[in-house]
């Protein structure tokens, strides 16, 4: 079997492009968060308000959880827009861009995100 040798400018771009995907999913681990949290405080304050009967409006829960919800989704959405930028400088298709596990799991991520900000904004009660 013929030994193959990767070259060091080879070695370079793999090591870029894994860092850029360790960053994208930093940028979902965060996203995810901040979506979730935002999304949870405003379902407890939401049912603290009417179990109690409180004079609290109803828009300030509803305000927190979509701030906490929008400063995770357009995060992410900057963040799959870095990484694709990266990608296409390194010379990559767009197919090998967009079509790994990584952007895949940002991408659903995204979604979730602009679903439950809709969701809230609409009241369409999904969850």
């Amino acid at each position: 079997m013929a030994d193959v040798k990767i070259t060091d400018n080879e070695l370079s771009m793999k090591r870029t492009l894994m860092s850029s995907e360790r960053t994208l999913l930093s940028w979902v681990r965060t996203s995810l968060s901040f979506i979730s949290f935002g999304f949870t405080m405003y379902k407890v304050l939401e049912s603290i308000a009417t179990k109690l009967s409180m004079s609290i409006e109803v828009l300030q829960p509803r305000h927190l959880g979509l701030l906490f919800m929008a400063a995770g989704t357009i995060p992410l959405a900057v963040g799959m827009y870095q990484y694709y930028s990266l990608v296409a400088d390194l010379g990559k298709t767009v197919k090998e861009a967009i079509f790994n596990p990584s952007f895949f799991l940002a991408f659903m991520v995204l979604l979730l995100g602009i679903t439950l900000f809709f969701d809230i904004i609409f009241r369409w009660h999904l969850l």
